[in-house]
Formats: structure tokens, sequence, C-alpha cells
């Protein structure tokens, strides 16, 4: 600072007769004004690039020229010709020193992670490559979701490789990665070295390579292990992951190779027996992420994918829906008027009396503390009827006083959700709408319109926007029956995984079989928060900031004694409600704060939403066009609606908050060796300032060396087997993406098995 004063006080004494010894500060006080004025031309210059650099300079000029002409300034002189090179050099002078006095920011080299000029993603698969290829098409659809621009380059076609400078991100899926030549390898090579990010999101081997991707072999190709299960995440690869372990019931046969690992590595998941499943390796100024694995071919580790793309790169963006809705399957609904386990021990209640006095007002008083909006959703009976007459009387069996006069509980308990929280529709009775179940379609929607006309009868408002199938399950006949019933659904809330030909595996968009629904799969359930549930969650909130949950009021009931034939029991080892009364504070309730307290903790930013405004707001999602500028200094993000995003830091660089245009700051969060913004945007463009610290380098997260095995103290977190027969194995199904053509019926998946997500079933199938 001492010697930039010094030029200062010779370019002054020089050029405009300044005296040598005023003091740099006092002239600068002095000059404010003019500071101020000249400043804001030079930045306009700087922003205005060559195509308005005349217009900008000209600005800068008259600034100039109007303080030499202020007659009374003592320090006025004329300017001669020979001297406007150093006056030019004076001005960049005096902006540096404003920045460095005023701004306190400091200007360095460029960051290395700023070569690519657009966030963009090259997906590089092999269509010959039969199991890779599910990792692949796991991939597109995980970008897509999230919005994230990808180019695809097939091995199998033999293209050649495109300028790789172009790209934020490599993304390698295919087995196949010794098909990579010489040449591309070197391109390879080079692209990370000189910051470019690698991600291999199903394990493959090229012995050239192996160095690249952190791993410490010869040339031959490593042991491949696949008789070990179990997932143990030891890192904070982002929020809600470090410290999450799934049990080897839940993750098998993983799949991967018996190597070690580089020295400057981090490890990111091992297996349940310590092997490195996952990690990230620092190479030149680059960062690579190798799954050793053939697990993010799953459906449910989608947002590890997109989480994996962010991690890679210096900084990277993720617009996000940002929305949670909580559904409610089976209530209002046909409820027992006896007392039922556990429920008569812990309360000494009928279960209408139950849900009046305790169920419904605690999870009133959880909307209120949490912000949380519900959708309740309403099956009118539990009676066997499908065919005409369609009768009510389960519907008005459970009744309560209210002002003296006896009332239908269903109705009652309807009109106080309606005040606050979304009625979407279960069916006129709990049976699935397939032809399996009902004799024909106009049966189906002739139940349906039943169901309608008792919908305006009760007054519950307007008629429904969301309709979730029993048991989750329905066809193509039951999907066109819906809005013949019903013209006023919009949106199918089925399951996310599971059987396609039954309903399930749905995606998030028009549902195939009648495009007058949109699918929302739900993906989560439950009050207990499991490893495999929190996986799933975080993994959806990592692609594109969702949750789509649901529970049910009568989980506490539904125990080995009330359900002996069930084939899934939501409450195996009787857990009461709350558990006051036991001291332990172990019931339903609590395990549902704490999964909320989770969400809170790690996604403080998470709008809770109804069904009916999520529709909304996730159809302007995927409808975005969403492109990233990247640039060593600012980020500029454009997008055909305003988007909520987040900005992920990995190179030590800063959002200035006093630099935002278009956006507003939401929340901040400093992870292990990264830091994430999450803003609203306000408009279709966005510019971020970013703040660099003066040596990139000692901002850059810290190589850490590990070992492959685990220790005593990473051991595995909890065991799902409490859950006893409540086993949501289709969270871990093959991901399979159907592709109909226009007009047919999308071809059925190979899968086995019933739906084995917990289905929604009545409180008691036998009435008082």
């Amino acid at each position: 600072m001492g010697k930039l004063r010094q030029v200062f006080g010779v370019l002054l004494a020089r050029l405009w007769g300044a005296r040598p010894g005023r003091r740099l500060g006092d002239w600068i006080t002095q000059e404010q004004a003019w500071l101020a004025e000249l400043i804001g031309a030079i930045q306009t210059v700087l922003r205005a690039g060559w195509g308005h650099f005349a217009s900008a300079a000209g600005m800068l000029g008259r600034s100039l020229v109007r303080r030499l002409r202020r007659q009374d300034d003592p320090m006025s002189i004329s300017l001669p010709r020979s001297r406007i090179v150093p006056t030019v050099a004076l001005l960049v002078l005096l902006f540096v020193a404003y920045q460095t006095v005023f701004q306190q920011t400091v200007f360095p080299q460029p960051p290395v992670f700023a070569g690519a000029p657009q966030q963009r993603v090259l997906i590089v698969h092999n269509a010959t490559d039969k199991y890779g290829e599910r990792a692949y098409a796991n991939a597109v659809r995980a970008l897509d979701y999230a919005r994230l621009n990808h180019h695809d380059l097939d091995l199998a076609a033999g293209h050649p490789w495109p300028e790789l400078g172009q790209y934020s991100t490599l993304l390698f899926a295919t087995e196949f990665l010794d098909q990579i030549g010489q040449a591309e390898v070197g391109r390879i090579l080079d692209y990370v070295d000189n910051g470019g990010g690698l991600v291999v999101v199903f394990r493959g081997w090229n012995p050239q390579l192996a160095p690249l991707f952190g791993i410490d072999a010869g040339a031959g190709y490593p042991d491949l292990i696949e008789d070990e299960g179990g997932l143990s995440f030891t890192y904070d690869f982002f929020p809600g992951v470090k410290g999450l372990t799934l049990s080897e019931k839940a993750v098998q046969e993983l799949s991967f190779y018996d190597v070690g690992l580089l020295s400057n590595t981090q490890l990111i998941a091992s297996s349940g027996a310590g092997k490195p499943i996952a990690w990230l390796h620092h190479h030149g100024r680059g960062r690579v992420i190798f799954w050793n694995t053939s697990f993010l071919a799953e459906k449910n580790a989608r947002g590890f994918i997109v989480q994996s793309v962010l991690n890679v790169q210096g900084l990277g963006v993720l617009p996000i829906a940002n929305f949670a809705t909580i559904q409610i399957d089976d209530f209002p609904a046909a409820v027992s008027t006896e007392k039922i386990e556990p429920v008569k021990t812990e309360y000494d209640m009928t279960l209408v009396e139950f849900y009046d006095k305790v169920w419904f007002p605690d999870m009133m008083d959880i909307a209120r503390r949490y912000g949380i909006a519900y959708t309740f959703l309403i099956p009118f009976n539990y009676n066997p009827l499908v065919e005409p007459p369609f009768d009510f009387q389960e519907w008005e069996h459970a009744r309560i006083e209210v002002d003296r006069q006896s009332f239908p509980y269903a109705v009652y308990a309807s009109h106080s959700a309606a005040q606050r929280h979304e009625l979407g529709l279960h069916g006129y009775n709990h049976i699935s709408l397939t032809l399996k179940n009902w004799p024909s379609e106009e049966a189906m929607v002739k139940g349906l319109r039943t169901a309608s006309e008792r919908w305006g009868a009760d007054n519950l408002g307007p008629q429904p926007v969301t309709y979730v199938p029993p048991n989750n399950i329905y066809d193509e006949a039951g999907a066109r029956a819906l809005t013949q019933g019903f013209p006023s659904l919009r949106i199918l809330a089925g399951v996310y995984t599971g059987r396609f030909e039954g309903g399930g595996n749905r995606e998030f968009g028009p549902e195939p079989w009648n495009p007058q629904l949109f699918d929302m799969p739900r993906i989560t359930y439950g009050y207990h928060m499991t490893s495999r549930y929190r996986f799933a969650a975080i993994s959806a909130l990592g692609m594109m900031g969702i949750m789509t949950h649901f529970i049910h009021p009568d989980d506490v009931i539904h125990t080995p004694e009330n359900y002996p034939h069930a084939h899934h029991l939501r409450n195996p080892k009787y857990w009461p409600w709350r558990g006051d009364h036991t001291g332990e504070k172990d019931g339903f309730y609590y395990r549902f704060l704490r999964w909320l307290d989770f969400l809170k903790a790690h996604y403080p930013w998470l709008r809770y939403t109804r069904t009916d405004d999520s529709y909304y707001i996730l159809r302007l999602h995927l409808e975005n066009e969403v492109q990233v500028d990247l640039k060593p200094y600012e980020v500029v993000v454009h997008s055909s609606t305003p988007t909520y995003f987040q900005v992920r830091i990995n190179d030590g660089r800063r959002i200035d908050l006093n630099g935002i245009q278009g956006a507003q700051f939401v929340h901040l969060h400093h992870g292990e060796g990264y830091t994430l913004y999450t803003l609203r945007g306000l408009k279709t463009e966005v510019r971020l300032r970013l703040l660099i610290p003066e040596t990139m380098e000692e901002s850059l997260p810290a190589p850490i060396a590990v070992s492959p095995q685990l220790g005593a103290d990473q051991a595995m977190e909890e065991d799902d087997t409490e859950l006893g027969d409540l086993q949501d194995e289709d969270l871990w199904e093959k991901a399979v993406v159907p592709t109909p053509t226009p007009g047919s019926q999308p071809a059925p998946t190979a899968t086995p098995a019933l739906d084995v997500l917990p289905m929604s079933t009545p409180t008691l199938r036998s009435r008082p």
C-alpha cells in the first residue's frame, strides 16, 4: 500500500502539479464525488465489452474533461497530449485503489475452474453396454430433471470426440472404458489437469486412466467383487448424506473393483466390509469422482448423479423446484367406533375418538409448527361394491356430536381440513381401478361419478384435482375412467418405483395411459425415517429440490394382531402414537417430528406446498430452459421462467451478496470444502458477482489421505429390520424408463411381484 501511495504522489505531481507530499487519502477524500463518477464510468467501460466500447469510452472522457475544466479547482491544469498515456495509467491505478480501499476485493489470477464458458455436461456411454446403459438412462433422466444441459457421445457409434473445453464436466456411464483410444486418453488427462471435472457413474476400467481416477493399480484388471453389500457415507457429499448407512439387506451385491486408492483422495462411501465404493480425487487442477459400483443405475440414486456433477465443478448451478408435498391417504374416511390396540392401551378411546381428539389435532399442530400444507385423500367407503347401486353407509357410520347435533365424523373432518389444506380423491371405495377388480371400465366411471355427486352434496368444496390410487395400483382402463368420472382431476399421484403395468414406476410428467393426467409419484412413505427412506428423500432433494411423501392415520393400528394376513405391516413392533405414557416417547408422533427436524436442519429452504400447487410449480420447472454462463468473476443464469436455484462453490470463491442482480438470497450452507448458496430468482436473468481470495490455493479443500477400511466408530448407523415385514425393496429396483410411441400402449417392464411399497389399507374391514 505504501508503494501505491508513492506512485500516486509522483503521478499527481507530474501530471497535475499536485504537491508530492500531499497524502493520497486526503486527496481521495476531497475528490470523493468526482472519483465516484469516474469509477462509475470505468466500470461501465469494463462491463460494456467491445461492442459498446466507443460510447462507454466517450462517457469516461467527458467525465475527465468536466473535471479538468473546473477553473476554481487549484489542481486544474491543461493536459498536453504527451501526458495522455500517463493519465490513462493513473485512471487504472485509481480504479484499483478504489476497489482495494473501499471494496476490499483482491483480483488475482483467474480461478482454475472457470474454463468452460457454460455449464454443460458431456455424457459418454456405449449403446452396446447392456448394463452400463441402465446407468446412462438414469443419468440422462437425472440431468433432465435437474435442468442441466448435456450432450451425449456414444462410443459404439464411432463419432469423433468434441472439443472438451466447452464442457464443465465429463460423465462416463459405461463399463467399456477400455474402448477409449490413446489420443482421447491424452485429451481427457489434459482436460482434468487444466481444471475440468470428471464423474464416473458406472465402474469401468482403463489402466491408462487409473491414476486419473485416483486408483493405485497396475496395468492388469483388478478383481471384481460381487458378493458384498451395505453402503456407508463418511463424507459431507451434500447436505444430509454424511453418516448415512444402508444395511446389506437394503443394498446387496454392489459389484465393485477391489482396488487401493492414491493418497490425494477423499473417501465418500464404503461397502459394509469397508471397501471403497465412491471417492473424490484431486488431479492437477481438476476434480474426479469415481463410483466403483453399478449402484447409480438405481432409480432412487439419481440425485447422487446430479450432486456428483456439482461436486467436480469449481462452481455448479442447480435449478430447483423447491417444494415438499405430504399426502395423508385414507383420511377423512370411514372410521371404526371400537377400541383397538395399541390406541386402547395408550388412550382408552375408540378409533374415531382418537382421530378426533388426538391424531387430527396433533397433525394440525405439526402443520402450524412446520408450515406444512397437507393433501388429504378421501376414500368414501371400504365396501366391496363394484357395480350399482353404490351407497355411502360406511362414510356416514362414525358420528360425533357437534353443537349438540350428531354429525358424520368424515364430513366434519373434511370441512375442518379444507380450511387450510387440500382435499383430494382416493376413490369411491378402496378397490384399485383395474379390470381385474372391476367388471368394466363403465362400472369404474359410474362409481366415480357417484362419488363426485356425494362430494358436492356434502359441500366438500371444489371438485378434487389430485387422485391417489388405492394400494398404489391402477391399469390403463382405470386411468381413462378417472377423468371421465371426475373431469376436475389433473394429478395422478402413484409411486415412483414398483411395477409399471400395475401403475408404479412412474416419472414426473404426463401419465402414459391418460395424458390428461400429470404423474406426481410419491417417493417416500411413513412417519419414521429409515436409512433407505433418508437416502431416497435426499436423493430427490439433490436432484431437483423436491420431496413427495405420504402417510396414513391408521399406521398405529396396522399391527400383526389387527392384520394377521397383511403382506406388509406398518406397525410390526406395536409402536404407540406418542409413547408419553411409557416415558420413551418412541411413538409415530415423535418419529415424524424427527423426520421433519432433519429436513429443517439440512434443507431449511424447503417449501411445503399442497399437491395442487406443487403441480404448477413442477410443470414450470420441467419446462424451464436454463443456461448458466461461467466466468471467473461472475455467474449469469438465464432461464425462461424465474426459478429457485442453488450455487455450489468448491474452489474457494464466494458470491458477493451485495452484488446479486435479479435474485434474492435465501440460505447459506458451509459444508466440508464447499459452500452452498440457495437463491430465489426474480428475473429471467440473474447475475452473481464472485469474490476471489488472494490465493486460490489457500481456499481449496485439502486432499485427505484415507484408508479403504472403516474404523469401529463408523459402524452401521441403523438397521431397518425394526420395520419387521414392511419392506420397500422396490426402492432399489432397476431403473426402467418406458418410451412408448404415440398412440401405442407402453411396453410392460419385466418385473415380477406385486408393489412392495406399503399399501393403503382400510382401518378395519369388519365394521361394528
